[in-house]
């Protein structure tokens, strides 16, 4: 059982008619659930743990959840609007404007987590992240989540920071701080780090992150792929197939659901497994995940692969 915990959305894609008119389609979206359809169409065990509106777009996000073949067991319904994303494509790359205040997601509190402690506990992994931990209170509710049960499965955590969603940057970071005690992966970009430490040593850093206990730290590097730090301070790097890039939306959390799908796989979803992790499996592992990314760029908002569309 592999669950993602955190926000759902619809992303409001823009086009271009023939009038020269934008248009916006709705995409069924969220950071941490696009990782939930991306595992549940390769085949994993998924679950989405999250809020889920009653409105007609609520209804479009469980429709994509079941097609999709992910559990539902940890969904948290509300009748409270869901949130919306705007990105802003610019030769590709998504930039976002979020329509949050009062949403099914935003409004999660730990009242409405602690049914579900135990049996995540007892997963094999647990997926948090994204803005779900950027913004109050149910940034708070998640941060309670991940302290109840660390220690007790792999946690997964991807900064994939927003900086116009974060109204507080110190008491983020202070959050953030406090998740390099608790979790076990750490995936950030440059961007990620920069916002957050400045001109900060990277190799010191990421050093006091492993003596924390922290077993792998994934650093995204766009268009050249991802390096991982590991196993007292060895690193790995791996590269991307060049392909035609329609938009960068749900790359990063393709990445997510293909490196946790080949870990289970090979049956390292485990934390003494990821602490003495080898560099053969960690590449195979990291290869793959770059595999899910790229065939979701090619596509047009988030449209991660099922497992026959990876080469």
């Amino acid at each position: 059982m592999i669950i993602c915990a955190g926000e759902s959305l619809i992303d409001m894609v823009s086009f271009a008619t023939e009038n020269g008119e934008v248009q916006y389609t709705p995409h069924v979206g969220g950071s941490i659930l696009n990782s939930a359809i991306a595992l549940g169409r390769l085949g994993a065990d998924a679950y989405y743990c999250g809020g889920v509106s009653n409105d007609t777009f609520g209804g479009l996000i469980e429709d994509c959840i079941r097609e999709s073949k992910v559990q539902e067991d940890f969904i948290i319904k509300a009748n409270r609007p869901t949130t919306l994303g705007y990105p802003d494509l610019t030769d590709g790359v998504a930039k976002y404007t979020f329509v949050d205040e009062h949403s099914a997601g935003r409004l999660i509190d730990e009242d409405s987590l602690k049914p579900f402690v135990n049996k995540i506990k007892n997963a094999k992994a647990l997926l948090v992240g994204g803005i779900s931990l950027q913004v109050e209170p149910c940034g708070s509710s998640w941060q309670w989540l991940v302290e109840q049960v660390a220690g007790g499965c792999v946690i997964y955590f991807d900064a994939n920071i927003r900086p116009d969603f974060i109204e507080d940057k110190d008491k983020y970071l202070e959050r953030f701080e406090q998740f390099t005690r608790k979790v076990d992966v750490i995936k950030i970009s440059e961007e990620d780090y920069s916002y957050l430490y400045g001109e900060q040593d990277f190799k010191k850093v990421t050093a006091e992150w492993l003596d924390k206990g922290i077993k792998l730290i994934i650093l995204t590097l766009g268009e050249k792929g991802a390096k991982v730090i590991f196993d007292g301070g060895k690193e790995i790097s791996v590269g991307i197939e060049p392909v035609k890039v329609i938009d960068t939306i749900a790359a990063g959390d393709s990445f997510n659901a293909g490196l946790l799908f080949h870990l289970d796989k090979q049956k390292m979803l485990d934390q003494e497994k990821l602490a003495s992790i080898d560099t053969s499996t960690l590449k195979k592992a990291l290869t793959f995940a770059n595999q899910v990314a790229s065939f979701t760029v090619t596509q047009k908002g988030a449209n991660p692969p099922w497992l026959d569309q990876i080469k």
